[in-house]
């Protein structure tokens, strides 16, 4: 003996219905979920002998991104979602704090941009574009998403003299399936797993910029400069 009745199809059409109806009245889906890890590799690093100030500016901190839903496949059934929201600004700041404090002895976060004698220096990072591709290829039920993310990273000195910039850029990846009928109704109404994409692109970045400041030759020269 059955405790449920088996649910129609048609009683899954109505509810998907409605919900997409929903969506779009209300113009906007909740934030994605994002929870991006760092590279593994990063806790091999020998950190740098220096204490310096982290600026990240106002613009990347509070970066908010939406982005819509593609559809490309032709003859098959359009799906109307709100644009998605990714709140990258909050994650991929924290990971640059917490990456940043792997590669230098000492870290202290600062607000401003200004002359700071008692650091040995300033890492400032600035968003320079991100640009989030998210579709659904709706015959095999497949959600992908890319994520172009790139920044522009200076060392400064004390006096704001900039000793060394350069250009981050990666692209992450997501990749997201479902298998049955059933699962295809919840994972339309809910939304599929977009944030994967975001994340990937948050781990590459942190970890090139890292790669990127223990390899310059000219941060090296500086600190081996200063600490004669």
């Amino acid at each position: 003996m059955y405790l449920f009745k088996p649910v129609s199809y048609k009683f899954w059409s109505i509810l998907l219905s409605f919900f997409l109806f929903a969506g779009c009245l209300s113009g906007k889906r909740p934030p994605v979920r994002l929870s991006p890890e760092l590279d593994k590799r990063l806790y091999q690093i020998t950190l740098l002998p220096v204490t310096v100030g982290l600026y990240i500016e106002p613009r990347l901190r509070d970066y908010v991104q939406e982005a819509p839903l593609q559809q490309y496949e032709a003859g098959t059934p359009t799906y109307v979602f709100p644009d998605f929201v990714f709140p990258i600004g909050k994650p991929l700041s924290l990971k640059i704090e917490e990456m940043s404090n792997i590669v230098f002895n000492k870290v202290i976060v600062i607000d401003t941009l200004q002359k700071k004698e008692i650091l040995d220096g300033i890492l400032a990072v600035r968003l320079k574009n991100s640009d989030i591709e998210i579709y659904v290829e709706t015959s095999v039920w497949r959600a992908i998403g890319r994520h172009k993310l790139s920044v522009t990273a200076s060392f400064l000195d004390p006096e704001l003299n900039i000793i060394w910039e350069s250009e981050v850029a990666v692209e992450g990846k997501g990749l997201d399936f479902i298998t049955s009928r059933v699962e295809q109704e919840w994972w339309v109404t809910v939304g599929p797993k977009f944030g994967p994409a975001v994340d990937d692109a948050i781990q590459k970045l942190t970890y090139e910029l890292a790669q990127k400041i223990i390899t310059s030759k000219e941060i090296s020269d500086y600190i081996h400069k200063e600490k004669q």
